[in-house]
């Protein structure tokens, strides 16, 4: 009996230390595991998240940069870290395609991670260099068919989000290029300009300010509806592929067992942070649109990109070895 009253005063003390635990939080400087260099798109919605969360809570909100193996690096630092509210990943849209990639993860996508917010959405653009003879989407797919293969795509690696949705396009559209893989998306542009290579599928956050510029042309983006940005530049869909559409996205995990209380308070600062006009019209400029997402709607996408870029994955036979 007396054990019995022991365990219950236990279990009593615990349930109730958690909502003081969120009181309390943060009680010292929290960690923003960034799985990107510094400069990309994650890693700058991870520092202007990270600034105005300092300033409303407090404590220093720090990130730390771990770039490697496309987000496989710092994603296993994170599920390895305490679940004590002290530690979270900031994650890009690949923490959804490396399950299908890698052949053997030091982590589970599902398991070992708690969705907390999808931060931003943001489609591609399909670019060529600005002397190309491509004028429309039309022109380059009738060139790939007339020569298998002779056209060439950069990409940030075997996988890369830009890699999977021109695979799905040949798999629609019946063509086939072939995939120049580069550490970074900087050299695979330097290359674009240079006519080393034909074409980049890259994030709008990337390839604007070269379309810009005008060092590369711009043939379609990857939304439903055209964008505000690229009034001009029609869409995939509407150049002979209806309901084609594929987004970059952004958004924060915590290693799975952080408590409860502690997730919604975060979650909740988040939300005033990206409500701010300000946040807003900066990430907007960059091509982003606002989520701002409830845990359940993030956990529902992120299970929804798994499936479908895995049969992607599967049905073109691609693997981060080759």
């Amino acid at each position: 009996m007396k054990t019995m009253n022991w365990l219950a005063a236990g279990f009593g003390a615990l349930f109730l230390s958690q909502p003081a635990a969120a009181q309390d939080w943060p009680a010292k400087p929290v960690r923003f595991i960034c799985a990107f260099g510094v400069g990309g798109s994650s890693d700058q919605i991870a520092r202007l998240m990270a600034d105005h969360l300092s300033n409303a809570l407090g404590q220093p909100f720090i990130v730390e940069n771990r770039p490697g193996g496309t987000g496989v690096v710092g994603a296993a630092m994170a599920a390895k870290s305490s679940p004590d509210g002290y530690n979270y990943l900031v994650v890009f849209d690949n923490l959804a395609t490396n399950p299908y990639l890698q052949k053997k993860l030091p982590y589970d996508t599902v398991k070992d991670f708690t969705p907390i917010m999808l931060f931003a959405t943001s489609p591609y653009g399909l670019v060529v260099n600005a002397a190309a003879p491509y004028r429309t989407l039309g022109d380059l797919i009738a060139a790939a068919k007339l020569k298998p293969g002779a056209l060439t795509l950069g990409s940030s690696g075997v996988g890369s989000r830009g890699h999977l949705a021109i695979a799905s396009l040949e798999q629609k559209a019946g063509f086939k290029t072939t995939q120049v893989a580069y550490r970074g998306p900087a050299q695979i542009m330097t290359d674009l300009i240079g006519g080393q290579i034909t074409m980049q599928m890259g994030t709008f956050f990337f390839v604007s300010p070269f379309v810009q510029a005008k060092r590369v042309r711009a043939l379609a983006v990857s939304s439903a509806a055209r964008m505000a940005q690229w009034p001009d530049v029609p869409t995939i869909a509407e150049q002979g592929f209806p309901g084609f559409e594929v987004h970059s996205w952004w958004g924060i995990v915590a290693p799975t067992g952080v408590p409860k209380p502690i997730l919604q308070k975060i979650h909740a600062e988040m939300s005033r942070i990206l409500a701010h006009p300000e946040t807003r019209t900066r990430l907007e400029r960059l091509g982003m649109t606002i989520r701002a997402s409830t845990p359940q709607e993030f956990t529902r996408h992120l299970a929804a990109e798994m499936k479908l870029w895995g049969k992607v994955v599967r049905d073109n036979k691609i693997s981060a070895a080759q």
